[in-house]
C-alpha cells in the first residue's frame, strides 16, 4: 500500500525560465564581433600612423621670408604663430595681403552669407 502526503509545503517545481531567443542571441554575437572588428581597426590604424611618423622627414625646412609690404612684422609674427599652433608644424605661410576696398561688393556679399547662417 502506497500513501500520498499532499500539504502545501511540498515544493512544486516551477516552469523554467525562457531561454533567450534566436534574435537576441544573433545581436550578442554581432555585438561582439563589431567591437572586436573596431578594435582591429584602431590597432591597424596605429600602425600606419607610426609608419608614416617613421617616413616623414625629420629636418625641417628652412623658414621663408615672407614679402608683405606695409605689415609690420610684429604681426606678420603673430600671423606666423597662430598659423604654427593650429595647423602644425608641416605648415607655412604663402602670402599675407591686406584687404583692400577693390573688392567692396565680394566683402558684403560674403558678409551677407554669413550672417544667414546659424551660428554653431
Amino acid at each position: 500500500m502506497h500513501v500520498f502526503f499532499c500539504s502545501p509545503f511540498v515544493a512544486t517545481a516551477e516552469p523554467a525560465a525562457q531561454p533567450i531567443s534566436v534574435q537576441t542571441a544573433l545581436l550578442i554575437i554581432l555585438g561582439i564581433a563589431l567591437v572586436f572588428a573596431f578594435s582591429s581597426l584602431a590597432r591597424l590604424h596605429r600602425k600606419v600612423d607610426a609608419l608614416h611618423a617613421a617616413r616623414a622627414p625629420r629636418h625641417r625646412p628652412a623658414p621663408v621670408a615672407v614679402p608683405c609690404g606695409d605689415i609690420p612684422p610684429e604681426i606678420v609674427a603673430v600671423i606666423s604663430a597662430a598659423v604654427h599652433e593650429s595647423l602644425g608644424e608641416g605648415s607655412h605661410i604663402v602670402a599675407i595681403n591686406l584687404e583692400t576696398q577693390d573688392n567692396a561688393w565680394s566683402i558684403e556679399g560674403r558678409r551677407q552669407i554669413f550672417s544667414s547662417r546659424k551660428t554653431r
